[in-house]
């Protein structure tokens, strides 16, 4: 029967030769599907980032419309008739549009307000609402409320 031998230890010479060769394939197939993962995140939170942004510029927008509007509404005269109580007021379509070389409407929103008498002829609420369709969120609505007094009737 033949004798096995035992192998000897490799020596440090062949220890260093095998570390200069480099990383073996698998680590770096591993190293890979790590790093993709990690940009495949990235890449997904800058989408809701986005999505997010929309969502906000959106609603600043509408919160700018609603404003303006209840300020024309309390500058008004108080007998002027788009200042008689009343429903809600058909919707005025009001468009966003971004200036680029050809201008392009971004989003359309929806302008209503009423008006209600809480004392007869001293106090009345503005009511103002925007509606908007988001692509993901749709219904959207930004609404404002004040109250408006008149001096001319409490002498």
């Amino acid at each position: 029967m033949a004798e096995r031998t035992r192998p000897s230890a490799p020596s440090p010479e062949r220890r260093r030769e095998r570390r200069r060769r480099g990383v073996p394939l698998i680590e770096l197939m591993v190293a890979l599907v790590v790093l993709a993962f990690g940009l495949l995140t990235v890449a997904a939170a800058q989408i809701h980032a986005l999505r997010g942004s929309n969502a906000g510029r959106h609603q600043t927008a509408a919160a700018a419309i609603a404003q303006s509007q209840m300020e024309q509404l309390q500058r008004i005269s108080w007998n002027d008739p788009a200042l008689a109580p009343g429903g809600w007021t058909a919707p005025v379509a009001v468009n966003q549009v971004v200036e680029a070389p050809v201008n392009m409407i971004e989003q359309t929103y929806n302008l209503q307000w009423r008006v209600t008498n809480l004392v007869a002829g001293q106090r009345r609420s503005i009511d103002v609402r925007v509606t908007w369709n988001d692509p993901n969120r749709p219904n959207r609505a930004y609404s404002l409320s004040s109250v408006r007094y008149t001096y001319e009737n409490l002498r």
